[in-house]
């Protein structure tokens, strides 16, 4: 038997299509073996489009691909099965399971006690270098906008999930009112209006308060956030660090970059990502600097860069490469929650003003000032709120900012670190103030952990830093035993009668002295008085919460929100793409309701 079409093969590999494949064929020989009834031969083909729908969900494959002649060749090997997968009824179980998925998704949100953030990414196909190559049928929407709720659940994991994946040309969007749609159509859908505490917005001059102000104000009146009355706006820190890059990388044209390309073997001609970007014209500053290019006669036959190309090169190895030491540290490893940022975009800050303070040519001069103008925007708009995810991190507290706001060299007054304080005051007050904030947070069964047994064979992509894990169900059980004695023990005594209520005498001594309550020093105070952590880099601030939850059960809660936060959309490889991020290229040729529920679907089906 000869091997599956190429383009199948990828397909082919996943588990989950064996066990679609197989249900289908199982199906299949169980009728011709029993002889069902016409009505139960209709349930079982429903049953089999509705595996092989969860099938192309879970691992984003279009449902045309059912009519491709590969697809159908592929479906000879396995026989003449007598539900032949129909695309269309396959869409249909996939609006279903949508569905499904968002009843879910609205149960849990409505239970869920923390705050949602949500984040707002313009997705476009690119028409550079192999940008459509890979695109097998027509193009049919070339941008999608994607909204994504981000939180810590229970369990204190990092978890974000797609609300709404739509196309920007989709009738049903108001054209005057297309950046506020998709975030108050989500809204509505989800039930979340009580949720939402902050805005992730990309960095660009098309989104600001003004902007997005009418959205703010329309949650506002509906919702009753008794945390946080203004949604927040945050901006997206990958989006800063291209805009930086690309301050210095336009200065360099098309031509300069073949000629360094041929000089130092580069593959492309030009690279997806900066980090590449840098890393060959760097080489090229260093063979410049032995003098390769006049001693080696093999490069007498190269175009080479002028003096002043080679000025601009070297402008842009210095200072893209502060900007890559601090990208590197955020974005190459785990998911860096919002307590990290703060101290390391206060460094780039000192890096990118030693630079400036020692540039030699007036271009670099020009540059560094640009870069650093740019950088000053998005650090003035964000310092209040990466500087409260910092006090959050026990390695720092309140002693980094206060140092931060110490140097003369930043520029930055000593009220600054006040201004955070008061802040974080009055947030832990405002969650004090709440009946439900009381109580630390208690891990529970992951969202993820539904009927596991029923699929703990299948396996699935993970996004990004969406990391799940449940807890083992004796220890939950014990747990939440343990729990239900506490409450009842507290319920036996708050009925118990308090004589002290009616003494006299003591109560105008209470008062004399100041009640309980005022002379009990808030969880904020006792964290802030306790020593700082002996520096680690590997150090985990949600497993710390997660520790010390039960010490701190309203600053826990407080940290928990703070540090979900998402302050970069992109992670890993996308947070070094030059131009905007592309969709993925299964969507470009899917209707876009298609696209939507199989988007939005994904992390929920694994439920």
């Amino acid at each position: 038997m000869t091997s599956p079409p190429a383009p199948l093969q990828v397909l082919i590999s996943s588990p989950l299509f064996h066990f679609s494949v197989s249900a289908i064929i199982h199906m299949y020989y169980m009728r011709k073996k029993l002889k069902l009834d016409d009505s139960v031969v209709v349930d079982e083909e429903k049953e089999a489009h509705n595996a092989m729908a969860k099938w192309f969900i879970a691992t984003d494959v279009n449902p045309k691909t059912i009519n491709t002649r590969s697809f159908a060749k592929f479906m000879s090997f396995l026989g003449d099965p007598k539900y032949p997968p129909s695309v269309s009824k396959v869409e249909n179980e996939v609006f279903e399971i949508y569905e499904e998925c968002k009843e879910k998704a609205k149960k849990f949100f409505k239970g869920f006690q923390g705050q949602l953030n949500l984040s707002y990414e313009w997705m476009l196909l690119g028409n550079g270098w192999g940008a459509r190559d890979h695109i097998r049928g027509p193009v049919l929407h070339e941008d999608f906008v994607c909204l994504t709720a981000h939180f810590v659940d229970d369990n204190w994991k990092m978890k974000k999930r797609i609300l709404a994946y739509t196309n920007t040309t989709d009738p049903e969007i108001p054209m005057d009112d297309g950046y506020v749609y998709p975030f108050r159509n989500a809204v509505q859908d989800f039930e979340i209006e009580n949720k939402v505490s902050t805005l992730l917005l990309p960095n660009s001059e098309d989104f600001d308060e003004e902007t997005l102000d009418p959205f703010r104000k329309w949650i506002e009146e509906i919702g009753n956030n008794q945390f946080n009355p203004r949604v927040s706006l945050v901006y997206c820190c990958s989006d800063l660090f291209r805009l930086m890059v690309d301050d210095v990388l336009s200065e360099l044209s098309s031509s300069l970059l073949e000629d360094v390309r041929m000089l130092v073997g580069w593959g492309r001609c030009s690279a997806t990502t900066w980090n590449v970007s840098l890393f060959h014209l760097q080489q090229a500053v260093v063979l410049k600097s032995e003098d390769a290019f006049s001693k080696d006669e093999i490069y007498d036959d190269y175009d080479k860069p002028s003096d002043e190309d080679w000025i601009k090169i070297q402008t842009f190895c210095k200072l893209t490469d502060c900007i890559y030491k601090v990208a590197k540290e955020l974005f190459e490893g785990e998911y860096s929650t919002s307590n990290v940022y703060f101290h390391l975009l206060a460094e780039l800050k000192v890096m990118l003003n030693q630079e400036l303070a020692s540039a030699d040519s007036d271009y670099f001069l020009c540059k560094a000032k640009q870069i650093l103008e740019r950088f000053d925007k998005y650090w003035n708009n964000m310092f209040l709120v990466l500087a409260t995810a910092s006090v959050l991190d026990p390695r720092f507290k309140m002693s980094y900012l206060e140092f931060y706001c110490s140097k003369k060299e930043v520029n930055v007054e000593g009220s600054k670190a006040a201004t955070v304080l008061d802040y974080l005051r009055n947030l832990y007050a405002r969650y004090a103030a709440s009946d439900i904030c009381q109580k630390p947070i208690c891990s529970v069964a992951s969202i993820d952990s539904e009927d596991e047994e029923e699929e703990e064979d299948e396996e699935y992509d993970e996004d990004e830093y969406d990391d799940d894990e449940g807890g083992e169900e004796e220890e939950e059980k014990d747990g939440n035993d343990e729990e239900g004695k506490e409450e009842e023990h507290k319920v036996k005594e708050e009925k118990k009668p308090d004589a002290y209520e009616k003494f006299v005498l003591f109560q105008e001594y209470i008062k004399f002295e100041g009640s309980p309550i005022e002379l009990q020093e808030s969880e904020l105070d006792s964290y802030l008085k306790e020593p700082v952590m002996k520096w680690n880099k590997d150090f985990k601030a949600l497993e710390w919460w997660k520790e010390e939850s039960q010490k701190y059960p309203i600053l826990s809660r407080v940290a928990r929100d703070i540090l979900s936060i998402p302050i970069s959309r992109a992670e890993s490889y996308d947070a070094y793409v030059v131009d905007r991020r592309e969709p993925p290229e299964f969507v470009v040729s899917m209707k876009s309701k298609v696209a939507n529920a199989m988007m939005c679907s994904k992390k929920w089906l694994r439920v």
